[in-house]
């Protein structure tokens, strides 16, 4: 049992991830987030004092997924003040950022949402895992993407991707975000958008916040970029919250 501060918007997260996911390695259902893990099927779920992991070993990892550290007052006293983020916080108290598993994976997942729908990235992340046989650097790396639906563009950026990872240039864990944020730009067809979505859930930044992107244009009804700024200044320092507030909650 991994111990957590009540209220847990649970059910928020496992909706948000039900279309974020890796096909054929992970799976949400019932109210259980699933992943397999080698031989192993690891199981978290949400119940009365905290997250249940089916894997004692894998406690940490899960915690930093499922954003087990968050106080959800501190968030509530902060966004809960903001006339736009109000009734949201209100239908959904205790909403987490979720996390990921691995972070080579939530890059792929990430570059192949650029520019398509949600719906559109999740078949092509499950087509490039059955390909793959799994999403890792070094099977990226060496495999044949054509015929998965990829633009040109794309595939080259993934190979990118996947040659950073497996060769040390890119180091996605246990290192200071900024030295990730850097590797990431160096790499053709990672762009702002990518990198500022990747410090809300691979960086773990609480204030970070993608002010470029169209679904939190759209939600806050900012005119620009810059006016979606001036107003998440209010937010600070829990803006990583708020994005995910106006992603993931209808007011």
């Amino acid at each position: 049992m991994i111990a957590v501060r009540a209220p847990y918007a649970w059910d928020r997260v496992l909706e948000y991830l039900s279309w974020r996911y890796t096909p054929g390695v992970e799976e949400i259902g019932e109210g259980v987030y699933r992943r397999r893990v080698g031989e192993e099927v690891v199981t978290v779920g949400y119940g009365t004092g905290g997250l249940c992991v089916s894997r004692p070993g894998e406690a940490d990892r899960v915690g930093r997924m499922f954003d087990a550290g968050c106080d959800p007052a501190a968030v509530r006293r902060v966004l809960g003040m903001c006339t736009i983020l109000r009734e949201r916080v209100k239908k959904a108290p205790g909403l987490r950022i979720p996390g990921c598993w691995d972070g080579f994976e939530l890059c792929v997942r990430v570059v192949l949402g650029q520019q398509v729908s949600v719906k559109a990235a999740h078949t092509l992340m499950g087509r490039l895992a059955a390909r793959c046989g799994g999403v890792d650097a070094e099977r990226v790396a060496e495999a044949d993407l054509s015929g998965l639906g990829l633009t040109g563009g794309r595939v080259r950026s993934l190979r990118a991707l996947a040659e950073a990872a497996a060769g040390g240039r890119l180091r996605l864990e246990g290192v200071d975000w900024a030295e990730t944020a850097e590797g990431l730009a160096a790499i053709r067809g990672v762009g702002a958008w990518t990198i500022e979505y990747l410090a809300v859930r691979l960086g773990r930044d609480t204030d970070a916040f993608p002010a470029t992107d169209l679904g939190l244009l759209r939600a806050s009804g900012a005119g620009s970029a810059a006016e979606l700024s001036r107003m998440a200044e209010r937010w600070r320092p829990f803006r990583a919250y708020a994005a995910m507030y106006l992603w993931a909650v209808s007011p």
